[in-house]
């Protein structure tokens, strides 16, 4: 992606599609989430509607629906428990519907269709409070920690542990990877990924992590303040 490209995408903002696990779910009754914080221009798409159509503060999103940002946007969702959802500039997301019959909960299930997402767990949540992304060719489980997961043009995921734990797993558990922050793992669109190496924060996105970390540290999420 060229770098005045990703600078313009960042200037705004970043969990998982593809890999299934077995068995029915339900989603919890963290849903619907709340949009809580809107810079620049976000839609919303409802499951029973046609078109996408402007988001506004105090929406609520639920199963079925998607939201994305234009550029420059960046916005933020929360669920009933109080974990938080950071949408990045020229992102989409979608909240999974759940099995018709499933009757037992398991974390709240978002795909991630392009960009960055940054999610947010409070330490301590239970399972069924917790955050599930699919995005291309993992599942990312974001336990109490702070995630920021980015897609890539080619397909690949970049999973970026900055505080606590996550579980990155392919199709059917074929792989699995636990990450401690700081830690990074790159999903490649094919294939088994490596084993997760130290965090490297890229200079164009500096701001994106800064205010997530702020953001993070804010909201009792955990972390460190984040380096002048």
């Amino acid at each position: 992606m060229p770098k005045i490209l990703r600078a313009a995408i960042l200037g705004g903002v970043v969990l998982l599609v593809g890999a299934v696990a077995p068995g029915a779910w339900a989603q919890p009754r963290e849903l619907p989430a709340q949009l809580v914080t809107l810079g620049g221009v976000a839609e919303l798409h409802r499951k029973d509607t046609p078109a996408w159509t402007p988001a506004a503060l105090r929406a609520e999103v639920g199963e079925g629906d998607s939201l994305r940002t234009q550029l420059g946007g960046r916005v933020t969702i929360r669920t009933a428990s109080g974990q938080a959802l950071r949408l990045g500039s020229r992102s989409q997301i979608a909240v999974m519907a759940s099995d018709g019959a499933a009757t037992t909960p398991g974390p709240t299930r978002i795909r991630l269709d392009s960009g960055w997402l940054w999610v947010a767990v409070l330490p301590g949540s239970p399972a069924p409070t917790q955050i599930e992304v699919r995005a291309g060719p993992a599942v990312v489980t974001v336990r109490g920690a702070g995630v920021g997961l980015r897609r890539s043009a080619d397909g690949a995921l970049l999973v970026q542990v900055h505080h606590g734990s996550a579980v990155c797993a392919g199709p059917d558990r074929q792989w699995e990877r636990t990450l401690t922050g700081p830690q990074q793992l790159v999903v490649p669109a094919s294939g088994v990924p490596a084993q997760p190496v130290a965090l490297a924060v890229d200079p164009l996105e500096t701001t994106w992590v800064r205010w997530n970390a702020e953001q993070d540290l804010a909201g009792g999420y955990g972390g460190t303040s984040p380096k002048p």
